[in-house]
């Protein structure tokens, strides 16, 4: 049995884990790696995913963010591909307007739900739901022979539902030999981490101070828009999209009746009938970088609106500025003055000492998803921290 980086031992994103048990694989994400990777060029050569004997190979995915998804095309054909039903969903309303070439594939992922057993040959995956700023994104627990790995894919504990990931871990993940551990945050220190209730709250205070707010947000960061929703004043519209709407209604036909958070019933998807009530009433519109969003922001940076009007940016800083910025979205932005309420998807440094508090493996963690790989061993100085390189094998 072992375990194989194949690629996020020293860079965040692009990333690819194998634990295998005999003739049997299993394969935890094929991602695209960020703008300005150096091996963003480089097409995966994997085998028994992208090339070779693939039969007894089977296929995770964490979550659909394009860093961990992005590579799905060069996968060979009759590989078994797993993942969450609601984030299947969400994959297919995301190709129907961007890639339909992909929809057949998409189309033919294999889902399940928290907690299913998974078998491939004598390899069992169990998946553990935790938040992330991807909906319905999953932790993994890979046992064979004996040895139990368990594979974190991107988490973190500040969101909404992040408070129960330590007793969810103590519970479902016991006697586990190997952590394989995202470490996206260790190299951004500075970086300021809010709670999503806290970003909920100074929301909401944005909509005491103007009446025509724009957001700018991932479409599929559901808890993030969520915040905006919630922090809606009675009266005031919630505008979006069709695509936005057609996300939006496939969460909330999966888990309105779970949680109130997740009940977008009362989001518009914008017509000129509603012209009239959002200049009365005020808004909130989700918008994204494309002439549809242009047209309403122009309008209403303009006089007399320009002085009731805010642009809330509630992305990553990286994609204006570094080495992953955008050039067209900064140019994009660049007549609305921004003001900046984010928060990071991804576990702080003091989550990860916790999960390997919770879990204490057996054996040691291994980094993944980090451009920092070292500063797990300062993070956890009693730990048992395994660096490997890119496709490095490690016999367990």
């Amino acid at each position: 049995m072992y375990i194989k980086i194949h690629r996020g031992a020293r860079q965040i994103g692009g990333c690819s884990a194998e634990i295998a048990c005999g003739a049997n694989r299993v394969f935890i994400d094929i991602g695209s790696d960020l703008p300005g990777a150096e091996t963003a060029d480089e097409p995966p050569r994997i085998e028994g995913l992208t090339t070779g004997d693939t039969k007894n190979s089977a296929l995770f995915f964490t979550h659909y963010h394009g860093d961990h998804i992005g590579r799905f095309g060069e996968v060979a054909e009759g590989v078994d591909v797993y993942m969450g039903r609601t984030a299947k969903a969400m994959l297919l309303n995301i190709a129907r307007y961007t890639d339909r070439e992909m929809l057949p594939r998409y189309a033919a992922i294999k889902t399940f739900e928290a907690r299913d057993k998974i078998h491939v040959g004598g390899i069992v995956v169990t998946p553990l739901m935790i938040d992330h700023s991807a909906f319905d994104a999953y932790m993994f627990v890979v046992e064979a022979r004996g040895k139990r790995v368990l594979h974190t894919g991107d988490f973190r504990t500040h969101g909404f539902r992040g408070d129960k990931t330590f007793e969810m871990l103590r519970r479902y993940a016991r006697d586990i030999d190997y952590v394989i551990c995202e470490g996206t945050m260790l190299s951004r220190p500075g970086e300021k981490v809010l709670g999503e209730n806290e970003l909920k709250k100074r929301a909401a205070e944005l909509t005491l101070e103007k009446k025509y707010i724009f957001v700018l947000c991932s479409s599929v960061n559901i808890d993030r828009i969520a915040a905006f929703y919630q922090a809606k004043p009675a009266g005031r519209l919630f505008i979006c999209d069709k695509y936005q709407k057609e996300q939006l209604e496939t969460v909330s036909l999966r888990h309105a009746a779970k949680s109130a958070l997740y009940d977008f019933r009362y989001a518009l998807s914008y017509g000129p009938n509603l012209d009239e009530r959002m200049e009365k009433d005020g808004f909130r519109m989700l918008v994204r970088r494309n002439e549809w969003s242009r047209r309403h922001l122009e309008k209403y940076f303009s006089e007399p609106y320009r002085k009731n009007s805010i642009l809330i940016y509630s992305m990553w800083r990286g994609y204006l500025e570094g080495s992953a910025a955008n050039r067209e979205l900064i140019e994009f932005l660049k007549p609305y003055d921004p003001e900046t309420l984010h928060t990071s998807g991804h576990a702080t440094a003091e989550d990860i000492a916790e999960l390997y508090r919770a879990v204490n493996p057996k054996e040691g963690l291994i980094p993944i998803h980090t451009e920092a790989p070292e500063e797990f061993k300062t993070l956890i100085p009693d730990g048992n921290i395994i660096l490997l390189r890119d496709g490095e094998t490690l016999a367990i």
